[in-house]
């Protein structure tokens, strides 16, 4: 059985092996996707609620002391979701209970205005059970549930993502905001 203490045994190992963006999401992809298809041994009634004020709920399974190595799972209130943002670290999602849609996003300006961002569209992905999604550091998505039920992802963080100076975009005014989650322990 591949569980939450192998997952994150398996993490750390990748963690001291390599500080390689790249690596670290193809290492860690298969290994979260494994972890997430035995959810009955560790997705739990309580993961499926969401905060009110912000449309979903992000509930902590692990986080290492120095808060690297995080994982949530995040369960999506229907018909809600949260606006373009970034996680400050790389990012490894995987589909647990329903289909979420994934909107990424390319930055075209050159960063020189910490406070304003000019997005575009690139691509968007319906990320169902088992799908992954990888982000670096930088990437920017938007995720949305466009279904009747709450849907819940896992989510495996390279750093605890209230701890990386993450910011929102406002896709119409440019405007970047740092954004902190209420997170359930």
């Amino acid at each position: 059985m591949y569980d939450l203490a192998r997952y994150v045994s398996d993490l750390r190992a990748i963690a001291a092996a390599t500080t390689d963006e790249n690596e670290i999401l193809g290492r860690v992809a298969p290994l979260a996707q494994k972890f997430a298809a035995g959810k009955k041994t560790w997705l739990k009634p309580g993961h499926y609620e969401t905060d009110p004020e912000q449309g979903f709920g992000v509930h902590l399974l692990h986080e290492e002391p120095d808060h690297s190595l995080a994982v949530f799972a995040i369960a999506w209130a229907p018909h809600d979701g949260f606006e373009a943002h970034d996680h400050g670290t790389w990012a490894v999602v995987v589909g647990v209970d329903g289909v979420e849609r994934n909107v990424k996003y390319n930055r075209l300006d050159d960063r020189s205005r910490p406070d304003h961002a000019k997005l575009v569209e690139r691509c968007t992905i319906l990320a169902g059970e088992g799908d992954v999604i990888c982000l670096r550091a930088k990437g920017i998505h938007s995720v949305w549930n466009d279904s009747d039920k709450i849907t819940v992802s896992l989510h495996t963080y390279g750093r605890h993502i209230n701890y990386t100076g993450r910011s929102t975009f406002d896709l119409k005014t440019g405007e970047v905001k740092p954004v902190v989650l209420n997170i359930k322990q």
